[in-house]
């Protein structure tokens, strides 16, 4: 069974056209999930190739938001960010990388996407980058990523437009993130947020929700 495919993508920053490796649906095997909806791998860790990265500038987002044309007024932040970046981290880009090289590019998205003001791609990053050191067994850095997606779950909470499965995914996040970073208050509130607006939903994060606020409240 083949695990990889090449994409050809053309960066919104550089104009480069360049081809990047992706993992076929069928070669990603889950495994188990953690509460906060880490997932554990059979075979290949697919979180790291979920990114796009350009071999040339280093402009690192999701698959789906690549091409996307970067606003003229953000060109330059962006372009001279992800100089910065290229200069500080070295990856590989190949079907070799190591979780060190996941943890890198998402570093790289997290700072991208709070720079455009995208504040729940910048939080999923910034989620993802955690689960990564997670797997490195560095809970220090972890818990500074977490921080990060807390903080951008609750920028995306209060000031974008979410979709009704955005907001549940948001609202679960904003219950989740506080009870990893031991805000108990805060974790009881937001999951009781979630379970009484959306009560009749048949949604995995409000599922999960009830089990954690009763976990939670039970340790009170």
């Amino acid at each position: 069974m083949q695990t990889f495919w090449e994409q050809e993508f053309k960066c919104p920053v550089c104009s480069k056209k360049f081809h990047t490796l992706r993992l076929f649906s069928n070669a990603i095997k889950i495994r188990d999930r953690d509460s906060d909806m880490k997932p554990t791998y059979d075979g290949v860790n697919a979180l790291l190739f979920q990114l796009v990265t350009c071999p040339e500038c280093f402009y690192t987002t999701f698959e789906g938001d690549f091409e996307n044309p970067v606003p003229p007024e953000k060109q330059k932040m962006v372009s001279e960010l992800c100089e910065r970046l290229k200069k500080m981290i070295s990856v590989d880009l190949s079907e070799n990388r190591t979780l060190k090289d996941g943890a890198s590019l998402f570093t790289v998205a997290a700072a991208i996407y709070a720079l455009l003001g995208k504040h729940l791609k910048a939080a999923e990053a910034y989620l993802k980058l955690a689960w990564l050191l997670r797997d490195l067994n560095n809970s220090e850095e972890e818990k500074k990523a977490l921080s990060g997606a807390l903080k951008h779950f609750t920028e995306s909470y209060m000031n974008e437009e979410l979709s009704e499965q955005q907001q549940i995914m948001v609202i679960f996040y904003l219950g989740e993130l506080n009870a990893r970073l031991s805000n108990k208050s805060e974790a009881i509130k937001w999951f009781s947020t979630l379970i009484q607006k959306f009560s009749s939903s048949n949604s995995a994060y409000v599922k999960l929700a009830r089990k954690e606020w009763q976990e939670i409240s039970a340790r009170k």
